[in-house]
């Protein structure tokens, strides 16, 4: 029997234990690190379970339940810059203390809770993580809970290796990009039209459409060489070009100064993987070409765009020389 469950379910209304909700949240990620450990995943499994690397946002929503039972109906959320685990109670007890409620579904539960005004103010459905949505009543513990939301994400991950990538279907828990520091890229570069480029490669590769994800992030890896040149006062015309390609791009790059070798050879391969796709792969495209794409961007924005950005704030206005030769 879970006792401070069944505790907090007998708190009178209105009345919370910020204490105890914690108490709540940290035996909840334990039995969840218990679940990773006994399944013995590789670090790229990972990425499809969705309290492994990441923080979330907990909503602990009090609520009537049938035969007089009260229930918590429980959800995580993936909510942006979050930099630790968080657990919002709110206490919903009168507002559901009607037949219509009590005798709905849970999916018809949580619509109800989540389309009213206060919260639409605070909750987007959209960050909701449905696999960890479930009802807590007095019959529950949080272990039970945790053991379902888990078994949710692991049977999906074993569903998605054993059947072919073409059979394509919507992606409930994410396929989290913080991995990659997209959150960081997109918030350092601070552009709409990057931003605008980079969430629509993204919401195809969380819904695991992973051939038009690939096109796409090659454009993003192209902005973000752009992006780098352009930190430099070196994205002109006569430097690039009218209509740039890779090539123009890497031979900038080296012409500056800017790049070695093994950065290049670098670049290329994910380039390489990007085209391949793009121009002879047939639509069978694997999540691991994905994340290769991912880490040649994180690897052109550290390695490249984040010195350019250095050497823009330090020489405001000026245009980076050519080597041994004075600004023109």
């Amino acid at each position: 029997m879970d006792n401070l469950l069944s505790e907090m379910l007998n708190w009178d209304y209105k009345y919370e234990d910020t204490d105890k909700i914690n108490k709540f949240l940290g035996n909840a990620k334990n039995y969840y690190q218990e679940e990773l450990s006994s399944a013995n995943l590789d670090d790229d499994d990972l990425i499809y379970f969705s309290w492994a690397k990441q923080p979330l946002h907990f909503y602990l929503i009090r609520t009537s339940g049938r035969l007089n039972f009260n229930q918590f109906l429980v959800m995580a959320s993936k909510e942006k810059n979050l930099s630790k685990n968080e657990i919002t109670y709110i206490d919903k007890l009168k507002e559901t203390d009607n037949a219509q409620f009590k005798h709905s579904n849970e999916q018809e539960q949580v619509n109800s809770i989540l389309g009213k005004a206060d919260m639409l103010e605070r909750v987007n459905s959209k960050d909701i993580i449905k696999n960890s949505i479930f009802t807590l009543s007095i019959s529950m513990n949080t272990q039970i809970w945790i053991n379902q939301w888990f078994g949710k994400e692991l049977n999906h991950t074993k569903q998605h290796f054993s059947v072919a990538p073409i059979k394509l279907k919507y992606n409930e828990l994410g396929l989290h990009s913080q991995k990659f520091k997209l959150e960081e890229i997109n918030h350092v570069v601070n552009d709409p039209q990057f931003t605008r480029e980079l969430e629509e490669c993204m919401t195809v590769f969380e819904h695991e459409y992973y051939y038009p994800a690939a096109a796409g992030l090659g454009g993003v890896m192209e902005s973000l060489l752009y992006k780098t040149l352009e930190n430099y006062k070196r994205a002109s015309n006569r430097v690039l070009g009218s209509d740039p390609t890779l090539l123009d791009y890497l031979g900038a790059l080296k012409k500056f100064d800017l790049i070695d070798r093994r950065q290049s050879n670098r670049i290329r391969s994910a380039f390489t993987i990007r085209n391949s796709i793009s121009h002879y792969n047939p639509g069978f495209t694997e999540v691991s070409d994905i994340q290769t794409i991912l880490h040649g961007i994180e690897n052109i924005y550290t390695t490249l765009y984040l010195p350019s950005l250095k050497w823009k704030e330090a020489h405001p206005n000026q245009q980076l020389p050519e080597p041994s030769r004075q600004n023109q």
